[in-house]
């Protein structure tokens, strides 16, 4: 009886709680411990961010593009205020902003969009939903160029239902990225 019931508290553990999506950083350069983008610091210490996405082309014109890039927005502003910062989203190239503000230009190379709904409801056949993405930092109102990396991520289809979808694979990557600002 005592495993029976062990055994449904951890089912319904799993069930509850979902796999946390894993953002993957090529070296930024050749020394094996480094990971991330090379990044300089900002002559100002950030106390904003700034972010503008962008799309390879043809990626722009995919149908769910405009829902995509509002997963980005809600996620960049919850990552920048729990790191303790201002944010701004930008439809282009911002205008003059306050000293303090590192832009950040997300050049999103390649997507698929998929929805926890989706996953729940037609399980693994509904695919792997995945993000290659590559972002610039820039130093505001300087237009300074901080730095530049690559940040990718994907589900699995042994994950199964349980698998990180566009919304959480969008959540670690702000995360990631704010994270790699903060550093500096």
């Amino acid at each position: 009886m005592t495993r029976c019931l062990t055994a449904l508290a951890f089912v319904g553990a799993l069930v509850l709680s979902g796999c946390a999506a894993t953002v993957s950083k090529p070296p930024a350069s050749t020394d094996a411990q480094s990971s991330g983008p090379a990044m300089v610091a900002p002559s100002v210490p950030t106390t904003r961010v700034a972010v503008l996405i962008q799309g390879a082309p043809g990626i722009q014109t995919s149908n769910d593009w405009h829902t995509f890039r509002a997963e980005w927005r809600t996620a960049f502003e919850a990552s920048a205020a729990s790191a303790g910062l201002a944010f701004a989203y930008f439809e282009s190239e911002p205008p003059t902003q306050p000293a303090g503000t590192t832009l950040v230009r997300i050049t999103v190379k390649d997507y698929r969009y998929l929805t926890s709904g989706a996953r729940y409801g037609f399980g693994i056949l509904t695919g792997n939903a995945f993000i290659d993405a590559s972002a610039e930092f820039v130093e505001l109102p300087s237009k300074r160029r901080l730095g530049a990396g690559q940040y990718a991520t994907s589900s699995s289809a042994w994950q199964g239902i349980f698998s990180a979808m566009t919304d959480k694979q969008v959540a670690a990557l702000s995360n990631e990225i704010v994270q790699d600002i903060r550093r500096k």
